[in-house]
């Protein structure tokens, strides 16, 4: 059973193993494809260098100046 939190509904729901339609193994991260109760395909990626590229991009949002 995985945990996970719906997208579309903002609850948390608890799905099956046999729910994940795909799991892909990228350079940065690990993307897992997983079928919701609500109906639809919600990917979900997760890894270390994900986490850290996520944070350096919002670093950068948050020091960019906001045009006049």
């Amino acid at each position: 059973m995985l945990l996970i939190t719906c997208p579309v509904t903002h609850t948390d729901e608890l799905v099956a193993e046999r729910r994940v339609r795909s799991v892909t193994n990228h350079p940065t991260h690990v993307a897992m494809e997983v079928e919701c109760p609500c109906g639809q395909l919600h990917v979900y990626r997760t890894g270390r260098r994900w986490e850290e590229a996520r944070a350096r991009v919002a670093a950068r949002a948050a020091e960019a100046p906001v045009p006049a």
